[in-house]
């Protein structure tokens, strides 16, 4: 995973809320020469913002300019990342991506909603892995002078107790918006062990018929 880079990535402002049963707060990334970072990161591999904190916890912005995977090559992704954490920690959290106008509002089309999802050490991220094609990009005037930005709000749910003693996790209603399956990400040395236990397995099932 590529580190934090100045040439390519700047803070464009925090802020944080909290209340009695939740925490939100969002963060601002900036992608400053736009075209030097396309293609020069390699798929799966991704440029990471600074840190910021919701919910008493630390997160950063993972994003990838050749895509998550090879068929998804042509698009840009995000990912929101919970920062190290511990084996016993698990963070419910809901985020929200949002392709800013040159206004700094949210593009309607380009800020998908996910669902309440689990970060962990086993999955420590989750995000959109097909955010924005990068030919739809490059010709929209959200690309202005080689740089976009894109927003990342975060709301936190903290564990609470109804009448019957039995948790339960508390949300607000967000409105009219549509809720979008994030996609999960373990991590790299994680996917290494899991594809050469496939490849022991299937070593293992062709000796066997022999």
């Amino acid at each position: 995973m590529a580190a934090y880079s100045n040439a390519a990535a700047t803070v464009g402002g925090s802020a944080s809320t909290i209340s009695a049963e939740m925490a939100t707060g969002y963060h601002i990334m900036k992608i400053k020469k736009y075209s030097k970072t396309k293609g020069s990161y390699g798929v799966g591999e991704s440029i990471n913002s600074s840190m910021f904190s919701v919910g008493g916890h630390r997160w950063f912005i993972g994003y990838f300019p050749d895509g998550y995977t090879e068929d998804g090559a042509d698009w840009i992704g995000f990912d929101l990342f919970l920062h190290d954490p511990s084996p016993d920690v698990q963070v419910k959290a809901r985020y929200v991506f949002s392709l800013l106008d040159q206004a700094g509002k949210p593009v309607p089309g380009y800020t998908p909603v996910s669902s309440i999802e689990t970060f962990s050490s086993a999955i420590p991220s989750w995000g959109f892995e097909k955010f924005i094609e990068r030919a739809e990009l490059e010709v929209s005037p959200y690309l202005n002078n080689d740089s976009f930005r894109v927003r990342c709000d975060v709301t936190v749910f903290k564990e609470s107790r109804d009448d019957d003693g039995d948790a339960v996790c508390k949300e607000e209603s967000l409105g009219q918006v549509t809720t979008k399956k994030g996609s999960r990400r373990a991590p790299r040395i994680l996917r290494f062990v899991m594809f050469f236990m496939v490849l022991f397995a299937a070593y293992y099932w062709v000796t066997s018929m022999c």
